[in-house]
């Protein structure tokens, strides 16, 4: 079974939901290990098949404060032959909406990885309603 790594940075804790389901979701597929970008390092992204990064979006397009750390450390890898998604939250009334899944999928690109499927962009908080949707996204990682 392929191995699966989802990373997140969360400071409310929507984006650690959505990490959750994307989980719960892959976990029939992959085998599937969940961690918080404070405990991951960029390394850990070589010994899997399938990524999933999801960072919230804070101020003016910004990275989750956590995520910003791993992202600077980001260039120590070689993503070539990875399979990577890219999904985060954000709020909708500032001009730059979810830009951490923009500028993570940059990045992804720039290390040789594979985009799996467009990044999935949530506005505000994650409730019962999101799940359809991410379940929907899910189901198009292979």
């Amino acid at each position: 079974m392929e191995k699966a790594l989802i990373i997140y940075g969360s400071s409310t804790g929507n984006t650690e939901k959505i990490a959750q389901v994307l989980a719960q979701e892959l976990k029939t597929r992959f085998d599937v290990t969940l961690l918080d970008v404070t405990d991951a390092e960029p390394r850990d992204m070589t010994t899997n098949d399938v990524l999933l990064l999801g960072s919230s979006t804070w101020y003016d397009g910004q990275l989750q404060e956590d995520f910003q750390e791993f992202y600077d450390s980001m260039d120590e890898v070689d993503l070539k032959g990875k399979r990577v998604a890219v999904f985060g939250t954000g709020d909708s009334s500032w001009d730059e909406f979810c830009a951490a899944v923009d500028i993570l999928e940059e990045k992804v690109l720039e290390l040789n990885a594979e985009i799996m499927a467009p990044g999935f962009k949530w506005d505000g908080e994650v409730t019962e309603e999101a799940l359809p949707d991410i379940r929907t996204w899910a189901s198009k990682l292979h």
